[in-house]
């Protein structure tokens, strides 16, 4: 049975991507304390954890005693704002760490990489500019990358996340705030929600993923970017309006109420293949309906 390692196995999509994959691979995680264990209770004792300290040495140990056939680089540190505390756990989490692993896995001679990255380095529909400082470091990571890669030093495939949304998910995210919302009451305050709204479910991500590994340990890819996003998105206030409409749902929106974000996303990014012979299986309308059966 051959070994993946997630970073970022706590998460969200680092968890179900652990969970998903326990059946057919020895699942090891790094993890630094304090561990959040929320998304992992119900498996954690099928995992492997190896404690990490954010040093170069206890990344490079944890690489060369795991000695896994392929790694998933998951871990990130996201805030759309930043200041004077932020900038430094950017910096260490989206950047170093990031180097550390790279390094370590290319002295342990593990060649295979799988990478999330954000959409949010294409603002305005651009090659390259980044919304804000986290999609700086998320492109930082990737400049590192490319010369492991063309140094013929590793393999990797990076994969741009549109949002993703599913059960079991208590991120921040809009959708759960409208979830939330329509409980309690209360209102909901949008910008005037035009702007697309790239959302994957996160079942269709995980399989995404997934494949992508699947290829890079038979030995496909250099350094290939592709990305993850539905076939026909809607925009914001027409996902929020889909999804009360199919849960029968009402919610107190207060639509244009807000002002746009600064630098907002308001152009549909398409510029990568989605991954080769991935096809989402979920459709908006499905998923929004189990988003709100989930409790």
């Amino acid at each position: 049975m051959k070994t993946v390692l997630i970073t970022g196995i706590t998460g969200y999509i680092g968890s179900r991507l652990a969970k998903a994959l326990l059946a057919d691979y020895e699942v090891c995680g790094l993890v630094r304390e304090p561990l959040h264990r929320e998304y992992i209770a119900d498996f954690q004792d099928m995992l492997r954890l190896v404690p990490v300290d954010g040093t170069y040495e206890s990344v490079y140990r944890a690489i060369q005693t795991i000695q896994p056939d392929l790694v998933y680089h998951l871990a990130a540190y996201y805030t759309g704002a930043h200041g004077g505390q932020e900038t430094p756990k950017l910096i260490d989490s989206n950047i170093a760490f990031g180097a550390y692993l790279l390094e370590a896995m290319s002295a342990c001679r593990v060649p295979s990489l799988a990478y999330a990255t954000t959409y949010m380095t294409h603002y305005q529909g651009a090659d390259y500019c980044p919304v804000n400082l986290y999609a700086a470091t998320k492109q930082a990571f990737s400049d590192l990358l490319a010369y492991y890669t063309d140094s013929g030093l590793l393999r990797a495939a990076t994969l741009v996340i549109s949002d993703t949304y599913g059960p079991g998910d208590h991120r921040p995210k809009v959708l759960n705030v409208v979830k939330r919302a329509v409980k309690t009451g209360e209102k909901v305050t949008f910008s005037s929600g035009n702007i697309p709204y790239d959302v994957i479910h996160i079942d269709d991500a995980v399989s995404a993923f997934r494949l992508a590994g699947e290829r890079l340990l038979r030995g496909e890819f250099r350094n290939d970017i592709f990305q993850v996003v539905p076939d026909s998105p809607l925009s914001l206030r027409e996902t929020v309006e889909l999804m009360l409409r199919v849960n029968h749902l009402t919610l107190n929106a207060g639509w244009g109420e807000r002002p746009a974000a600064e630098r907002e996303m308001s152009e549909l990014i398409r510029l990568y293949p989605t991954p080769p012979g991935w096809v989402p299986q979920m459709s908006l309308e499905e998923g929004l309906r189990s988003l709100c059966r989930d409790s």
